[in-house]
């Protein structure tokens, strides 16, 4: 027995609504499922203090490089994920800048062989969070691996008897090192729904140094 055209039309939008609120049902927990860890991304502007350290001794007997200490701005792209209340991990690349000096007891060196230098420095690295139980804003520390990248030039003045082999001519020297250390930091970030505002120290392992940063930036987190 066939059935009328209205039941078969009461069918079809049974049909409808059904499947209409089973999508319903199902976004919502498909959208919790993606973002179960609470992922986000983050831009910070930084102030660092670049610092280098090269004991090698310079070409021609010219004594070592020494020790490189500079400020200046640099930035930060943050990605993690807060799976727990107090834990999360993160990964941050940063560009620390780059600066040089002509000063000879900033760089370092020995007075008379060093007459200026320059570094740059930038890497990445990873990051296990710990987050303190403080109300209204989030305090954490944090505590990993870095890879840091130092781009290192300096001008130096050979001495002893190759001065008068070189004619005591400024000579020059570049080096560039990757190293990997240990990373430290702490912060504070204050969440406003999707936006969080993020204040944050890390220090770094590099080149035989530990260069630094303060940042203040802003993150995203994917709710």
């Amino acid at each position: 027995m066939s059935s009328s055209p209205i039941s078969r039309r009461i069918s079809r939008h049974a049909a409808t609504t059904v499947l209409l609120a089973a999508t319903l049902t199902v976004l919502p927990q498909a959208h919790a499922a993606t973002n179960l860890f609470n992922m986000y991304v983050g831009a910070a502007y930084a102030r660092s203090n670049l610092r280098a350290r090269d004991s090698s001794p310079l070409p021609f007997g010219s004594g070592p490089l020494s020790s490189f200490d500079r400020s200046d701005s640099g930035y930060q792209f943050s990605l993690g994920v807060r799976g727990l209340e107090m834990l999360g991990a993160e990964v941050d690349y940063f560009d620390l800048g780059s600066g040089g000096v002509s000063n000879l007891a900033t760089v370092g060196g020995t007075a008379g062989v060093v007459s200026s230098a320059n570094v740059g420095q930038k890497g990445e690295a990873a990051f296990a969070m710990l987050y303190l139980p403080v109300p209204i804003v989030d305090i954490y520390l944090k505590a990993g691996v870095d890879r840091i990248n130092s781009n290192l030039n300096a001008s130096y003045l050979p001495r002893g008897i190759f001065c008068g082999v070189l004619g005591c001519q400024n000579q020059s020297l570049a080096t560039s090192r990757t190293t990997t250390g240990l990373a430290l930091g702490a912060g504070a970030q204050w969440q406003f729904g999707n936006w969080g505002l993020r204040a944050e120290y890390e220090r770094f392992t590099a080149y035989g140094g530990h260069p630094d940063l303060v940042s203040v930036g802003v993150i995203w987190t994917f709710l």
